[in-house]
């Protein structure tokens, strides 16, 4: 018995179907487990350095001022970034830098304002002997930055001022 070719063609698109469809033509499962973040750029993914991001916010956070209370209410380490220094007239040079929030907590208002500038120090060396113990070279150094609940700057340093002078907005 001869098959033509219309009958044929039919036979063939049949077992393509049915090998298909054996084959799982269902939709992708997903994968079991967490996924790896798709866009890292505004991420920490270095492994010591996210260690050492850990410690500057535990240590942030248990920082307590003379009635118990705390003294940051929350602290945010950002991933690193370039930053440009001014050294002279005309002359720059580019740096990275750890940029390190701290967000005064209930505690803050019942400081003195030498209180405040000798915490605003303390968290400063903190932070800096931390990222000393990274080992890099350059070494990375931090920004820090110590605001209200509302936004308002207390501090933003670079480097501690040898004046003594580190805190404004808060006077």
């Amino acid at each position: 018995m001869m098959i033509d070719g219309t009958r044929r063609r039919m036979l063939l698109a049949l077992a393509l179907t049915t090998a298909v469809g054996a084959a799982g033509c269902d939709r992708a499962r997903p994968q079991a487990g967490e996924l790896p973040p798709a866009y890292t750029s505004n991420q920490i993914t270095d492994p010591a350095l996210l260690d050492v991001a850990g410690g500057i916010k535990e240590w942030g956070e248990k920082e307590v001022g003379a009635d118990g209370k705390p003294l940051f209410g929350r602290v945010e380490v950002l991933r690193p970034v370039p930053i440009v220094q001014p050294y002279g007239v005309g002359v720059f040079q580019q740096e990275m830098r750890l940029p390190v929030i701290f967000t005064t907590g209930p505690g803050w208002p019942g400081l003195k304002p030498e209180e405040k500038e000798a915490a605003i120090v303390v968290v400063y060396d903190h932070v800096s002997e931390l990222l000393k113990a990274l080992e890099r070279d350059p070494p990375l150094q931090a920004t820090l930055t110590v605001q209200t609940p509302q936004g308002m700057e207390v501090a933003w340093i670079n480097r501690l001022d040898p004046n003594g002078k580190n805190m404004h907005g808060d006077d």
